[in-house]
Order: structure tokens, then sequence, then C-alpha cells
């Protein structure tokens, strides 16, 4: 297996490596010659102090011989170089013409008395020491080629805070651009997982096609479960939408035979035929709600937007479902309608909340509240039934199409089991009005359901 990502991140390191110090070698030469100091090591002190005693020891021997004389003298100029300072530049001394080539006037700059050693760019100096010669005072300093490249003195002689600034500035911009360069991808990944997992089966990771590490590989093999994944849910979605559409003929033709027959039976098959003729209206009402559901899932359903006013949209709801409840001896405690306009499809909107108001009376075991109001411009409905409740990690599953919660959530005896649909076909009806449905548990199943009272779409009269 290649690996390219490994071979990445070890040369994007010595990327960051060498600019680091590149960009610390241009600065270096941007800016002037610059001193830097140590202490001085004691032999170098010793031999200071000892070209001090011998320039003294001749002042004293040749009175009649100039200063600069002396200094010349090929004693003292055969291991090193000598420099007098003098506060006046002028009355400076050399004992050497090749010093001429440094820059000697940067020595003015030491700070102190003390001897130390001194490195610039193209020389290093030892002192100073104090010497009087001549009726003059003097600073004595020993200069030494400095035979370290250019190159990295001048880096050296950097000021420490600019050499971490450097440090600093460059190893977290290169190491920002590697870390966004892994992190897209990820992201791009994470959001389409998430887009995913909500059911967006046409998500993608859309990964840049040039990447070939592996993480361009991950993302590759990512889209490509995606479109297997997508391919395989619709078909199946489709396969039973097919099969649903292909009953209804046969399922309506054994109808139709099951009347006639019902009418020239008598007694007990009669019963009998009355039996099979409710099971095909079961039948019949099962599939509907399957084409429904496939419709809304695969996004063919067309929205038929009208300004609908809350109160009236619920009334004639709240109507049946009191008239059921009084036939199952229940009850329906109902709050304030309120006179709101929402935008929305009457027909889908009709059945999402007529499916979660019979889910309640079905499951309740004696009492189904419902509370309706609008809060920021959102319609909110809460439903709630007293009944056994579902466990919390069934909540999520409840709108799963022919799903069906544990035991302990049984339908009233009274009451007839459904399919699994309502509430799947609940879920999406609000769903293509753009808002959500949430579960949850107060001494019974709590469903809330909200929706914006303008939707998106164009509003048709």
């Amino acid at each position: 297996m290649k690996r390219f990502l490994a071979i990445k991140v070890f040369l994007w390191f010595w990327l960051t490596v060498i600019s680091t110090l590149a960009i610390m070698v241009s600065v270096s030469f941007l800016q002037p010659d610059v001193l830097a100091s140590k202490d001085i090591s004691p032999p170098m002190l010793k031999n200071l102090f000892h070209m001090k005693k011998s320039l003294d020891r001749h002042l004293e021997r040749m009175p009649d011989k100039s200063l600069e004389e002396i200094l010349t003298h090929r004693r003292h100029g055969k291991r090193s170089k000598l420099y007098l300072k003098n506060s006046d530049p002028d009355k400076s001394l050399i004992s050497s013409p090749e010093l001429n080539q440094f820059d000697l006037t940067l020595l003015n700059f030491a700070i102190g008395d003390e001897p130390k050693v001194i490195n610039t760019e193209k020389y290093r100096a030892y002192g100073p020491v104090s010497i009087r010669a001549r009726q003059h005072d003097y600073q004595l300093f020993m200069i030494l080629d400095n035979r370290e490249g250019d190159l990295f003195l001048k880096v050296k002689l950097m000021p420490r805070w600019m050499k971490l600034t450097i440090l600093l500035l460059a190893s977290l911009v290169l190491s920002y651009w590697f870390a966004m360069g892994l992190l897209k991808p990820i992201k791009q990944l994470q959001l389409a997982a998430a887009k995913l997992a909500k059911g967006e089966l046409n998500a993608r990771a859309q990964v840049d096609s040039k990447r070939r590490d592996e993480l361009g590989q991950l993302g590759k093999d990512f889209d490509i479960m995606a479109s297997q994944l997508e391919t395989q849910v619709l078909s199946q979605k489709r396969l039973l939408a097919d099969i649903s559409h292909e009953l209804r003929s046969p399922l309506t033709r054994l109808q139709m035979a099951t009347g006639i027959a019902a009418g020239k039976a008598s007694g007990e098959l009669d019963n009998y035929l009355q039996r099979i003729e409710k099971e095909s209206h079961l039948l019949d009402h099962m599939l509907s709600d399957i084409l429904q559901l496939s419709r809304l899932e695969s996004g063919t359903s067309c929205l038929v937007l009208h300004s609908l006013c809350i109160a009236e949209l619920l009334e004639p709801i709240i109507s049946d479902a009191q008239f059921e409840s009084q036939q199952l001896n229940k009850q329906i405690v109902v709050g304030e309608l309120p006179e709101s306009y929402l935008v929305g499809d009457a027909v889908l909107l009709n059945r999402a909340i007529e499916n979660i108001i019979r889910n309640a009376l079905k499951y309740a075991t004696a009492k189904v509240t419902i509370k309706c109001e609008v809060i920021n411009e959102q319609f909110v409905l809460q439903v709630a039934d007293d009944g056994a409740g579902v466990s919390e990690e069934m909540l999520d599953k409840l709108c799963i199409p022919f799903y069906r919660a544990s035991q302990s959530r049984t339908p009233d005896v009274n009451q007839k089991g459904g399919f699994g649909l309502g509430l799947a076909i609940a879920q999406h009806a609000i769903k293509v009005h753009h808002g959500h449905i949430l579960f949850k548990n107060n001494h019974g199943l709590d469903v809330t359901l909200s929706i914006p009272l303008t939707q998106q779409n164009d509003l048709q009269q």
C-alpha cells in the first residue's frame, strides 16, 4: 500500500525547517552590520593583557619612537592585528593596513569597559583594555579574521527575539497551511457523513480528485459507498412503490368479487365475506399509505400551497378525534387555537396532524392533551398522551416505516393496530414544509411538531 500521506508529512516537516532557515538568512542580509558579544575566555584574556604589557614596555624603552611605529612593529603584528581606539577617530591607530578592509567604527558601539569577545560579520575583536600612550588614552583591541562563513554568521548575529519571531511565524504559517490541506478533505467527509446520516442520500464528500494520498482515496471510497447506498435504498423504495401500485388492481378486483359474492351469500358464509372485505379495505388503505410515503420520500409529491388559518385547519381534525375518543371512553383536552395563518399544503398538513393525534389516541390510557401556539414565526403543535411511553433508544426510530416499538407500548384493546406508516408520513409531510418533529417521554409520549408560518416556495392562491 502506498503511503503518500506519510511521505507528505515527512517532506512538509523538512520544508518547514528549510523554509525557516531560508527566511532567517534572507532577513539577516537585510539588516546592517551588527555586534554580538560574549565573555572572553581566560587564555585569550591573558594574551590581551600580555599584549598590553608588551606595548607598555616598548613605549618605555623607545621614547623617541612614535606610537604608530611601535604598534606596527613586527613583534606585535606577528600573531594578531591591533587596534588602538581613541575618542577622536582621527587619532585611532592600527597595526596593519589589512585592518583597513574592516569597519572598525563598529567597535565604537561596544558597551562597557570590561574585556569581551565582539563578533562582527568580517572580524572578531577581543577587548577593550585601557592603555595610556604618549599622553593620550586609548582602548586596545586584538583583531582576528572571522573564519566562520558569512551566511550563518549573519544569522548568528541576529537578535534573539528576531530569530524566535521568524521561527514562530514561519512554522505557524507553514503548519497552518499543511493542517488546512489535511482538514479540508476530513471536513468534507464529516459534512457528507452527517448529511448521509440525516437521509440525504445524494450527499457526497467531493474530495479533490487530484489528491492521490490516503485522504483522497478515502474520499473516493466514501463517494462510491454513498452512491451504492443511494442506489440500493432508491431501488428498495421503487420496488416497494411498484409492488404497492401493482397490487392495487388485483385488490380492487378482489373487493368487487367479494361484494358480488356477499350479495348472493347468506348465514355463516356472509360473515366470512365481510371479514374478507374488511381486510381488503385495510390492505387498500395500507397500499395508499405506502404510495403516499414513497412520493414524499422521492420528492415527487407536488405541494399545493395556500394561506391557511391554523384554527380552521385544526378544528375538523380535532372534532373527528373527539368523536373517536368518546367511542373509546377517552378524553381529548384542547387548548386555545390560534387565529394566525401559515402557508402550506392543506391535504398534507391535515394528514400529518391527523396521524399524530390518532397515534396518541391509540396509545393513550385515558387522556390526550393538544396544545397549539405560534412562537417566533413558527407554528408549534404539541400532542401528549398518558400511555406507557417509549424507551429512550426507540424514540429516534418511531418514524421508520413499519417499525413497531417495544411491547410495553401497545395499542388500547379497543383500537386496531396500525401499519407503522402514520408517523413516517407525518414526518415527511412536515419535512417538506421545512419543519421538524420531536419525540420525548413525559408520562407518556410527547410529540411536538414545528412548521414555519411562511415557506420558501411561492404562495399559490
